[in-house]
């Protein structure tokens, strides 16, 4: 691969290589790597904005404070969660995030910056929404997203409604779709995959949040990051905590599945 000019950042020409050969990436127009770098610098700088301070909080938080990043529902992916029984629990509003949480959608957020080429959200996801709206949900997007993907994913899965550049974990976007649909908050339910954006922002505010499993190059790219800037991700730093006082685990502890859990159920390694 022949070197660049890149704009100043984190990333360097000389970490690009790496970067590239773990997204498989062989043959990559300059307009898409350069999004790809900048994405990745967005995520460095924000792993390391006030990061001491906030692994400090992290550690110094109380167990009920550690409580704001456990979710209430945890499943692989979101067609695994039981909808149904959000319904049957009053939820009459469900936001999704939208990266990596509807799709592997790393490359289509890289090509909604270049001209002519649209998002493309999977049928699958089509026709969950289609049948969430069916089942008489509210469904909407409420991502950190721009406003060109949000836009174009919102058309795609004919979503009720968008807020893009969310700014999660700031809870005022969440209060911004309560008031657009004119619902209280014991009926909306946030979807995401992301446990300090999603959850952390979400139970903060105080919907009800399901959190699903990254999926796809995101989690290829926060690992790098991690591997890059020496040190483990919020969420991660989050994650470790919370499994150290025995609060939440992302993993299995028995058997292949059982840190999952439905609405008002416990996982299944604590049964």
């Amino acid at each position: 691969m022949k070197v660049r000019m890149y704009m100043k950042s984190n990333i360097t020409p000389s970490t690009l290589n790496q970067l590239t050969k773990i997204f498989g990436f062989k043959n990559i127009a300059d307009t898409l790597i350069n999004r790809l770098v900048e994405l990745a610098n967005k995520k460095i700088e924000d792993e390391k904005a006030d990061r001491e301070i906030f692994e400090k909080n992290i550690k110094n938080c109380s167990n009920a404070e550690l409580q704001v990043y456990i979710p209430d529902v945890y499943q692989k992916d979101i067609y695994k969660i039981d909808y149904i029984k959000l319904r049957d629990n009053g939820i009459k509003l469900i936001s999704f995030d939208i990266d990596d949480t509807i799709n592997d959608i790393f490359l289509n957020k890289i090509e909604s910056n270049v001209p002519g080429i649209k998002v493309r959200m999977p049928k699958s996801a089509v026709e969950l929404f289609a049948k969430l709206k069916e089942l008489g949900f509210i469904v909407t997007l409420l991502t950190n997203a721009g406003s060109d993907l949000a836009k174009e994913t919102c058309e795609q899965l004919n979503a009720d409604g968008y807020i893009a550049r969310a700014n999660k974990p700031e809870p005022m976007n969440f209060q911004v779709m309560q008031e657009i649909y004119g619902i209280e908050k014991s009926q909306m339910a946030h979807v995401g995959n992301d446990i300090r954006t999603d959850v952390g922002g979400g139970n903060a505010f105080g919907v009800t949040t399901c959190l699903v499993r990254r999926n796809g190059f995101s989690m290829k790219l926060v690992k790098f990051i991690g591997k890059h800037i020496g040190m483990p991700t919020k969420g991660k730093l989050i994650r470790d905590e919370l499994l150290k006082r025995d609060l939440w685990r992302k993993h299995h502890q028995k058997e292949k599945g059982d840190q999952y859990y439905q609405l008002g159920e416990k996982p299944k390694y604590l049964k």
